[in-house]
């Protein structure tokens, strides 16, 4: 049995060490509290066999991960990337992985190991100068004011406990409006009225306790007008975009790509209605799978919200959480009572897929999905500033009629079968010190039943040694009770629940959780949620000598078993720190640590001669450092230079059943000359494979080593007042070692071009050519071409 255990291992571990798809992610330092950042994994080789990239995350201290496709670059640039938004709202680290999914139907992740419980972290920081601790909230940058009349709204909250509220003043196309602007402790508003067409700025100025002087940005805003104007206020946002592959060798199957995209986004008011909306329409879309489309149409009046449409509300971290569910929400709001009702379906019906093995058989070769309907309600009473307190259930079942027999239940074979699902839950949350101290508690109790083919059961026809005080049938519509129930008998094992700090005290961010999950507790309508998980989380962000040096400490403990169900118990601890020192605007260093060890408790019998299974005890460290220097003194062309080292080890302590080890140095040089409108990038990667495995068959341990160099170049121009950016780019890749001889040359041409302050476009074309000398016939050469067109309004 053990060697079993072996077998299954050995295929996890030695699937990406095989696999044609090669990665690499550049973790970035940090996140600034209140900012968006790009994540980008590259894709050093095996870009084509990919059919989708998924990049999953949550902020330190959730149970839950939310998820989203990333957007695919091109064989020439070969990289696929996200706009984080979401990380803009967290207070604590972002932990986040990539999935990325070949078109064979096979899977791998990045990290390889453990990801969902050795995830890749970004501390996120409050501003390290207090100047940018101004951050504009609105107007939405993504939004064009079609109107003379917007809100101008700017947050102070990482600086309100040093800044004197009494020294505040705000200015609008440099005239002093602090008398007409509202001054809150966190967020600073003005109501601009009647502006004129054009560019107006606006900024803030103050001082803090020790009488230091900060300023923000400077913002501005292009206000227009249209030769008409609504009876309402609208603005909004249109885009299409597509993508075209093809390869000039004639012997490689079609691996072309084609896909469009058109978003459409928009939000209006008029009067006490405010309304928004967004369309998403993709090429991709397919009846065999799940929808990739995505449209929604919310409505927004004094108390009451309405959407229809594509949503994913969060009603506790049990019930339902980042989940889209395709229906009617809405949303009851007053000071201290909210009301939240979700109803439609988490899942579409797709069919299977059946293929005939001979003339008297067929064969499922790939299952159906069921319909699968979500209702969730959720009430809150008390006042979101202070004290909440709330209470719900989320119910999500399959519809049994929604997908023919044939598709899970072929040859009286059941392949899938349909569930139901039934989650309780309740959460209080206590904020004091105008929010920067919050304590909360949220804990649920979920029904689930694996199998409701036959419906309830009946009390004649109930077996199992339980007095049941209520008849099945009866409550048969509100959830199916039957022997397929998993447990039948509810306990603690249903139960789940989580507990949080939150401190924010002198530029101290604290966060600390402790999350237990029983064995049994099922909810569908959460994503990834880990079962059977007792987890604690700790994570502490300090910023010292002012603000320059930013320190950040962490660990997660987590361990299975919490039901004492199985005869060995898996733990997991995780230990992560980063220190980041910045004593100028010329320089910084940068040092991240990261270690990893889990076991899964196995413990051989006394006298087992024959077993060799020790256990599995794998073990995993992360060293990076990194420094970069502002060199100013280069005259007309002042350039930052950066260096940056990561160092990786994985490897089984137990057995030896593995070792990897990865070794990556990238030096890099961004110049922005002063006399030409040019930026150009140059940077060269270096890395080294050092890998080695243990096959069962041949009962011996293998070898690998292998190096990866690679040299970019990329040249931006600046024209027309920044309308206009054509750049070019160049990237050589070089494989060697213990693999087969590969090189690949990439060329990149395209601009953007603004053609009025609303309306952008641009383009890319590339070329990537590539040689293998160890594959006889195995060069090949690619095009690319890739076109995006945006208009506000």
């Amino acid at each position: 049995m053990r060697k079993n255990y072996i077998f299954i291992f050995l295929l996890f571990i030695l699937v990406p060490l095989f696999s044609e798809i090669s990665l690499n992610h550049e973790q970035p330092v940090n996140v600034i509290n209140r900012k968006r950042i790009i994540l980008d994994i590259e894709v050093r080789s095996g870009f084509s066999e990919i059919d989708k990239v998924m990049i999953f995350f949550r902020q330190t201290g959730e149970t839950a991960y939310s998820e989203k496709e990333m957007e695919a670059g091109s064989e020439s640039n070969p990289h696929f990337s996200s706009m984080m938004s979401e990380f803009a709202d967290y207070s604590s680290n972002a932990e986040y992985y990539f999935e990325v999914y070949s078109k064979t139907g096979s899977m791998i992740t990045y990290p390889e190991f453990q990801p969902e419980i050795n995830p890749l972290r970004i501390t996120v920081n409050i501003p390290q100068d207090v100047n940018d601790g101004f951050v504009l909230l609105s107007p939405d940058a993504d939004y064009s004011d079609v109107t003379e009349n917007f809100l101008i709204a700017i947050s102070i909250f990482a600086i309100s406990e040093e800044i004197d509220h009494n020294s505040i003043n705000i200015f609008f196309d440099e005239e002093d409006v602090t008398a007409e602007s509202r001054i809150f402790t966190n967020v600073l508003t003005y109501q601009v009225a009647n502006a004129k067409q054009g560019i107006h700025s606006y900024h803030v100025t103050a001082k803090l306790f020790d009488g230091n002087p900060v300023e923000s940005k400077h913002w501005i805003t292009i206000v227009t007008k249209n030769g008409f104007e609504l009876p309402l206020d609208l603005s909004g946002k249109a885009q299409f975009s597509m993508r075209y592959m093809n390869t000039s060798h004639d012997t490689l199957d079609d691996d072309s790509d084609k896909s469009a995209n058109f978003l459409l986004s928009f939000k209006g008011s008029h009067k006490w209605l405010r309304f928004k909306s967004k369309l998403y329409l993709s090429s991709l879309e397919t009846s065999s799978t799940q929808a990739v489309n995505r449209y929604n149409f919310a409505f927004q009046v004094p108390h009451f919200n309405l959407t229809f449409g594509d949503h994913a509300p969060k009603m506790n971290s049990f019930l339902l959480n980042c989940k889209n569910v395709f229906g009617i929400h809405s949303k009851l709001d007053f000071n201290s009572f909210r009301l939240l009702l979700t109803h439609g379906n988490v899942k579409r019906s797709v069919d299977g897929k059946i293929i005939q093995i001979s003339t008297e058989q067929d064969s499922l070769s790939k299952s159906g999905t069921f319909k699968q309907k979500n209702s969730s309600v959720r009430l809150e009473l008390g006042n979101p500033q202070s004290f909440v307190m709330g209470f719900g259930f989320a119910k999500n079942k399959d519809n049994i009629g929604s997908l023919d027999e044939k598709y899970y239940n072929l040859n009286d074979s059941l392949s899938i079968s349909p569930k139901d699902n039934l989650v309780f839950g309740t959460d209080f949350r206590l904020s004091l010190m105008n929010q920067r101290l919050v304590v909360g508690t949220e804990a649920a109790m979920s029904l689930y039943n694996d199998n409701i083919i036959d419906g309830a059961i009946s009390l004649d026809e109930f077996e199992q040694d339980i007095d049941l005080p209520i008849d099945p049938l009866d409550f048969e519509s509100i959830f199916v009770i039957n022997e397929s129930m998993v447990p039948f008998k509810p306990g603690m094992p249903n139960i789940a629940f989580k507990s949080y700090l939150r401190l924010f005290f002198y530029r101290n961010l604290l966060n600390i959780s402790f999350t237990n999950i029983g064995s049994s507790f099922n909810s569908l309508s959460t994503n990834y949620l880990q079962k059977d998980a007792m987890i604690i989380s700790f994570n502490d962000n300090i910023m010292l000598m002012n603000n320059r040096l930013a320190l950040n400490f962490g660990f997660n403990l987590a361990s299975d078993n919490v039901d004492d169900t199985k005869d060995n118990t898996s733990t997991s601890t995780a230990v992560f720190t980063q220190a980041m020192y910045k004593p100028n605007d010329e320089i910084y260093f940068n040092l991240n640590i990261n270690t990893n060890g889990s076991e899964d408790g196995y413990v051989p019998a006394e006298g087992d001669t024959v077993n060799t299974y020790l256990g599995a005890d794998i073990r995993s460290t992360l060293l990076s450092f990194g420094t970069g220097y502002y060199m100013k003194q280069i005259n007309n062309a002042p350039t930052r230079f950066s260096l940056n080292f990561s160092s990786s080890l994985n490897k089984d302590d137990a057995n030896d059943l593995f070792e990897y080890q990865r070794n990556n140095i990238t030096l890099s040089a961004k110049t922005a000359f002063e006399q030409i409108p040019m930026t150009t990038i140059f940077s060269y990667t270096f890395t080294i494979n050092d890998n080695s495995f243990f096959v069962t068959q041949d009962t011996l341990t293998v070898s690998e080593k292998s190096n990866y160099n690679s040299l970019f170049f990329r040249g931006e121009l600046d024209l027309l007042e920044s309308q206009l950016k054509p750049y070019f780019d160049f990237r050589y890749n070089l494989f060697s070692g213990d693999i087969d001889s590969q090189s690949a040359q990439m060329f990149n041409v395209g601009t953007s071009y603004a053609i009025t302050s609303n309306s952008f476009i641009s383009a890319d074309a590339g070329l990537k050519m590539y040689q293998n000398s160890d594959v006889l016939d195995s060069d090949y050469t690619r095009l690319n071409f890739k076109m995006k067109i945006s208009q506000k309004f």
